[in-house]
């Protein structure tokens, strides 16, 4: 269960920062107001309201805040929620609060203080511009005009509501919206200033360790931690899931799986434990990573045909017909499908080799973890 979807507050990077907060709200597409706020004070929701009120000349009563598809309520401070520099929220002006759609019981975000700075996040994504993972932002939007406008019916309850399209629906207050439409949920990176429309891979099964769950392989409590979707969850360090990528790379013995494509399991070889999305191999680093896509992609061509085995070649070769002669269309290179050798008669000269258990498991170690 994803719990406390949008309660997580924003804490500011490491390195210099601005004394002042520069916030965008905007009413439509055509029409955004830019508040600067002072980092020093708290900034209460109805603070941000009057300067808006001042600046546009609207009562403050009658401007409503809308973050990730809830009302912020006046009471509540900015510096609560994942609002950095230049982030953009949403508005639009009603006289009285909307009421709450009926089984929601609280249409208000309700801030929460994590008493560990490591454990401040729920969300990482996988950000292709810092190239790297990093703690990751929820946002939602409406499907049809793209804007921020959007006040849930519901809140997303697991994955399948958040990641997959039409499982939740709301109302818009975009201009050329109305009621009933399609809410898109996507994730943004806390890392660097990003336009509105730019968003990041979120990274679903790294989460922060707040069951204190070990390491499968070394034991050790540490956080994030990649949380494997068998039946015990079993929980793996970071740096232990980087040494078991490259290992099983180094030895062949990622899995092809028709639905996942080239993945992993889980260590302890559990059933239904594929990593289910390709992006959590960055974490194995940027090189790695990169190498990672490229075996991925010659492996997707061996389950379809066969790699001129030639140096310098590498041509990807579709086989019509179930033949152990293979000629090269590229470069004219003779050679046998089964051993990859140049073409000869009679069996391949093959030589079994049974792979070692090369990753070691602490069979003293718990690494189960139900739930984030």
């Amino acid at each position: 269960m994803l719990r406390n979807l949008f309660n997580r507050p924003s804490y500011s990077q490491a390195g210099w920062m601005p004394p002042f907060l520069v916030v965008n709200v905007r009413f439509n597409s055509s029409s955004t107001c830019q508040i600067q706020l002072d980092l020093e004070e708290p900034s209460k929701v109805r603070t941000l309201k009057e300067r808006v009120s001042r600046k546009l000349d609207i009562p403050a009563e009658e401007i409503q805040i809308i973050l990730a598809g809830r009302i912020i309520e006046d009471d509540h401070q900015l510096q609560d929620f994942s609002v950095g520099n230049e982030t953009i929220l949403h508005a639009f002006r009603e006289k009285r609060k909307p009421r709450c759609p009926e089984g929601v019981p609280d249409c208000s975000l309700e801030p929460t203080r994590s008493s560990s700075q490591n454990n401040i996040y729920q969300y990482f994504v996988f950000c292709h511009e810092c190239k790297s993972m990093k703690p990751g932002k929820l946002r939602v939007r409406c499907a049809v005009c793209r804007e921020g406008h959007m006040i849930l019916e519901r809140d997303p309850q697991n994955w399948d509501d958040v990641l997959l399209p039409g499982r939740i629906r709301g109302e818009c207050r975009g201009e050329a919206c109305g009621t009933d439409q399609r809410a898109e949920f996507y994730f943004k990176c806390t890392g660097h200033l990003s336009s509105q429309q730019e968003s990041a891979v979120v990274l679903k099964h790294v989460c922060p360790n707040r069951k204190a769950a070990e390491c499968i392989a070394c034991t050790h409590v540490s956080t994030p931690v990649l949380v494997f979707p068998c039946q015990r969850n079993h929980v793996i360090c970071l740096d232990c899931f980087k040494s078991y990528g490259i290992v099983f790379m180094d030895t062949g013995q990622f899995e092809s799986d028709p639905l996942y494509g080239y993945s992993l399991p889980c260590p302890d070889k559990c059933e239904n434990s594929l990593i289910q999305e390709s992006h959590h191999f960055c974490l194995l680093g940027q090189d790695q990573y990169e190498r990672y896509k490229n075996l991925g992609a010659l492996d997707f061509v061996r389950q379809n045909g066969v790699v001129c085995p030639h140096f310098g070649c590498g041509e990807g070769i579709q086989l019509e017909a179930a033949t152990d002669k293979v000629m090269c269309p590229s470069c004219k290179f003779l050679f046998c499908r089964q051993c990859l050798s140049e073409w000869h008669e009679g069996p391949c000269r093959m030589r079994c080799i049974q792979l070692p258990e090369v990753f070691p498991i602490n069979p003293q170690s718990k690494g189960g973890c139900k739930g984030r």
